[in-house]
């Protein structure tokens, strides 16, 4: 099929202030949003058009090549270039040689001047409609090798063929001769950074961009932004193909050439072009290798017996060796083979904002593992590169001063980003993995294991974390809060005992009152009923509490995970204490370390303002019963929201919780938080 080309472009490309001056004319007087809009509408490509791209591109590439060695004036400026042959391409490339044709008619013997390759451009894409862009390039600098190679090849012949000769002094060969040697001729042709060697770079790197496209575009987020930018590029690749042809041309018929301002303006313009192209496939290769390493990882973490020591080399830096380890100990360098051979580890991956107590939990982990030496410790630091290097660096020095496990040397860059990110979910907070020698996964969560039990967590199984979970919840996560002389002999005698805590000194202050008032009842007395009051922490000691908090989140996140996220007497105990991190007061009343129940402060105050309203109940009913059943009395004429907060823990977190009060499921919402740039970690 053939199109007829408009002879005038139906819009106007240049600025009208400008539309009729002839003299002077730049570049920057065409826009680039006007142009794309305008050859978009000259574009229906047609998939039933298959062009041979890459082998276009090596036919062209040495026409030119070859051309250019002909000369001894120019052997010296593309040394070390190498020609192709003929058999890479000559079998598979069929190339359509009318349109080759009808391109070369449109670039011969044009006037020179912006105006007129612009024109010619608008042409040439018009013939090329239903191709692809890049072939739009590609075709279109091929049409101009037919020629320039043309007028070399009969120049190479001249004094041994009579025939090249009669032909070339037809076309003029001899006067092109005169201009080799002159800046005009190599800025256009011949030098490495010429304008026709810059067009050809450009359309490699536009295939190469689009040979990406068959990847996905929301994995390679670059890809979308480089593939808008090709139609405008093939536009002013074609632009300076005409107006190198023209050159020629001007050289042939010892006519005005191309202004040196005109050619210095497009030398620009395919650099900035190369430029831009060459940022973005840095970016896309850069995305194609996460990509692939993030397989490589999802394929062999688990799935695949793999060295564990190939495993961490990939994860830290995508390659099967990475940077030596630092040991803490001696501060030297060790090499990770050597480091992880036929051992486990346990990766402490963290910002270098992790806490000073868990640094002391995991020295105590370090400690037991040392007995046994089948583990190993390794710091993956997340060291954010928005913040100033030297606050960095000087924080990263102050972290591993700490630590006498193997550290990974500073770097502001993990390859296995993603995968830390969405398969062990990394998130604000530290992130602790098990893995044994063959890369598998032995535990994912295990930061809330080494909160909770410290030491005792290892080994690191399922086995040992049902023997630590077969303990009572206030044992494991709340006796180790208070340091009261006498609290292990009531446990042992499993006296009743209410835990109590708060923000709120005044609540404190009235509740301890009105123990006091209860313990010295003469009728209390008198029955022989007894019970026992532990403050749990002090509201002085913020990091305490912190450090409190974070056990009681991480027994409740271990137990959720290990058991089942649905509700369990357990798991509903805990989470309703945990939702009081925030209220004034609350308490727990416990027959030793086995809990009876948890309240909000103000219900656990009423119950003991109300003592004399409920203590005839004593005479059938033990202490906790009957302090129970009064609280749920009250409980019941009382409604107040329960919130719980998740913290940005690493790892695995429930995503449905069960009311602690009620038997529905918790709503979930969604809260925005904003750092300021100061931290990813």
């Amino acid at each position: 099929m053939s199109f007829l080309p408009p002879k005038e472009p139906t819009t106007s490309l240049v600025h009208p202030k400008f539309q009729n001056l002839k003299e002077g004319m730049s570049l920057d007087h065409f826009s680039d949003d006007v142009i794309t809009n305008y050859i978009y509408t000259k574009h229906r490509e047609d998939d039933r058009i298959k062009i041979d791209i890459d082998s276009c591109i090596l036919l062209v590439e040495s026409i030119i090549i070859t051309a250019d060695r002909i000369t001894d004036s120019v052997s010296r400026v593309i040394e070390g270039r190498i020609a192709f042959s003929g058999d890479a391409y000559a079998a598979s490339l069929n190339l359509p040689l009318c349109t080759l044709h009808r391109i070369s008619t449109e670039l011969g013997c044009k006037a020179e001047g912006i105006e007129k390759a612009h024109e010619t451009t608008m042409e040439i894409l018009n013939i090329l409609t239903t191709y692809p862009w890049e072939a739009k390039a590609i075709l279109s600098l091929a049409a101009f090798a037919m020629d320039y190679g043309d007028l070399w090849h009969l120049n190479h012949y001249f004094k041994t063929d009579p025939l090249a000769k009669t032909l070339a002094t037809i076309k003029q060969v001899p006067e092109l001769k005169k201009h080799l040697d002159t800046p005009k001729y190599r800025q256009v042709f011949l030098s490495p950074k010429c304008l026709i060697y810059g067009c050809m770079e450009a359309i490699k790197y536009m295939k190469e961009i689009k040979d990406f496209s068959k990847y996905d575009m929301k994995e390679i987020t670059e890809l979308s932004s480089a593939i808008r930018q090709i139609p405008l590029f093939t536009y002013w690749v074609i632009h300076i193909i005409v107006a190198a042809r023209t050159e020629i041309s001007s050289c042939l018929t010892r006519t005005r050439g191309q202004s040196q301002k005109y050619l210095n303006e497009l030398t620009e313009k395919i650099s900035s072009i190369l430029s831009i192209l060459k940022t973005h496939l840095q970016v896309i290769r850069q995305q194609q290798e996460e990509i692939n390493l993030y397989k490589w990882l999802v394929d062999h973490i688990d799935n695949f017996p793999t060295e564990l020591h190939l495993v961490v080399s990939k994860l830290l830096e995508g390659k099967n060796e990475a940077t030596p380890f630092i040991d803490g100990t001696t501060k030297r360098k060790v090499n990770i083979e050597n480091a992880l051979r036929r051992k486990k580890v346990v990766l402490v991956i963290s910002g270098l904002n992790i806490s000073e107590e868990d640094i002391k939990a995991l020295h105590l982990v370090y400690d037991e593992l040392g007995r046994e030496d089948k583990y190993k410790i390794v710091w993956i630091p997340i060291i954010n590169p928005n913040e100033p290097y030297e606050e960095n660096r000087r924080r990263y020095e102050y972290v591993i001063s700490k630590m006498p496990w193997y550290i990974v040397q500073f770097t502001t860059k993990i390859a296995g980003w993603r995968f830390l990110e969405e398969n062990w979910q990394l998130r604000d907070d530290p992130l602790v993995v098990v893995l044994d020698s063959t890369s598998k996964v032995e535990f994912t969560n295990a930061i809330h294991l080494i909160r909770v039990w410290g030491s005792e967590v290892v080994p690191f199984s399922n086995r040992k974390i049902d023997i630590l979970l077969e303990k009572t919840w206030p044992e494991s996560t709340i006796l180790k809060f208070t340091d009261h002389p006498r609290l292990h002999n009531w446990i042992n005698q499993e006296k009743n005992i209410i835990f109590y805590g708060g923000k709120d000194p005044n609540w404190i202050q009235q509740f301890e009152e009105k123990v006091t008032d209860i313990k010295t009842d003469p009728w209390i007395r008198s029955k022989g009923i007894t019970f026992e009051i532990v403050r749990i922490i002090r509201d002085d000691d913020p990091k305490l509490m912190s450090r409190f908090w974070i056990t009681q989140w991480g027994y409740f996140i271990v137990k959720s995970q290990i058991k089942g996220s649905s509700a369990s007497e357990t798991t509903e105990d805990i989470l309703r204490l945990i939702s009081y991190e925030n209220e004034n007061g609350w308490g727990i009343l416990a027959v030793g370390s086995e809990p009876v129940l948890v309240g909000r402060g103000n219900l656990i105050l009423a119950v003991l303002q109300d003592f004399n309203k409920w203590k005839q109940i004593l005479n059938i009913k033990s202490f906790p019963d009957s302090f129970r059943d009064y609280f749920n009395e009250l409980a019941l004429k009382t409604h107040q929201c329960d919130r719980v907060v998740l913290p940005g823990f690493s790892g695995w977190i429930p995503m449905v919780v069960n009311c602690p009060e009620c038997p529905r499921f918790m709503d979930t919402g969604i809260s925005f938080k904003c750092c300021h740039g100061q931290t990813r970690i």
